[in-house]
C-alpha cells in the first residue's frame, strides 16, 4: 500500500514539474528578444510589463496565453515595446494616469514597436494573424484603449504589410428596399441603419 502511495505521488511530481517546464518553454527565448525577463505567473491580463526589485519584467500568464486565439508573439513583443518606450518609468506611468488619451498613445507606440520587431525577425504569420484579429474587433474604442482597427492599422503600417482592410473598413452607404442613401456616421459595415424619405425611416444594412 505504501508503495502505490509512493508511486503515485512520485508520478504526480512529475506531472506538476512537466507542467511547470512547458509552460517555462512557452516563453524560452523571449527574454533575449527584448532584453527583458519573462517570468510565468497568474495575470488576468495574458501579459504586462511591469518593474519588480531586480528590474524591469514581464509578467506572463501560460493559462490565458496559451488558449488566446491572439498571438503569443505579438502580445509579448507589445509589452515589449512598453518598456522601451518607456511606458513603465515613473514619468511613463504619470503620463498614463494624467492624461486621458495617454493609454490610446502608449498602446499604439507599443504595437508599432512589436510589429517592426516581429518584421525583423520575419515572424509574417504572426503579424497577419494579429492584425486580423484586431481588424474584427471593429471601429469602437474600449475604454481609453484604441478600436481594434486603428491597431491593425497601426501594426499593418509599422510592419510594412500590404494588407486589405476593405472588408473591414466603415460602411459609407446603408443599403435598403427603397434604395441607398449615403452614411454620416461611422459604423460597421453589416450594422442596421436608416435613409430617412418622405415616407419616414426605411430601415437597411449598412454597406
Amino acid at each position: 500500500m505504501k508503495a502505490r502511495s509512493f508511486i503515485f505521488i512520485f508520478l504526480l511530481a512529475c506531472f506538476f514539474a512537466s507542467t511547470a517546464n512547458s509552460q517555462v518553454a512557452m516563453f524560452s527565448g523571449w527574454d533575449q528578444f527584448c532584453g527583458i525577463r519573462v517570468i510565468s505567473v497568474s495575470n488576468p491580463q495574458g501579459a504586462s510589463a511591469s518593474i519588480d526589485q531586480i528590474g524591469p519584467v514581464i509578467y506572463a500568464d501560460p493559462s490565458v496565453l496559451g488558449n488566446w486565439s491572439m498571438s503569443r508573439v505579438f502580445t509579448l513583443a507589445h509589452e515589449c515595446g512598453h518598456h522601451m518606450n518607456g511606458h513603465v518609468t515613473p514619468q511613463g506611468m504619470w503620463f498614463r494616469k494624467t492624461q486621458f488619451w495617454a493609454t490610446r498613445d502608449q498602446e499604439l507606440q507599443s504595437d508599432c514597436w512589436a510589429a517592426r520587431a516581429l518584421s525583423r525577425s520575419k515572424n509574417y504569420a504572426d503579424l497577419d494573424r494579429t492584425i486580423r484579429q484586431f481588424a474584427s474587433q471593429g471601429l469602437y474604442m474600449q475604454g481609453n484603449y484604441p478600436s481594434g482597427l486603428e491597431r491593425a492599422q497601426t501594426i499593418a503600417r509599422c510592419g510594412k504589410v500590404n494588407f486589405d482592410f476593405t472588408p473591414f473598413l466603415p460602411a459609407t452607404f446603408c443599403a435598403t428596399n427603397y434604395g441607398p442613401c449615403q452614411l454620416f456616421n461611422q459604423i460597421s459595415k453589416g450594422s442596421q441603419c436608416f435613409c430617412q424619405t418622405p415616407q419616414g425611416q426605411i430601415w437597411g444594412i449598412a454597406r
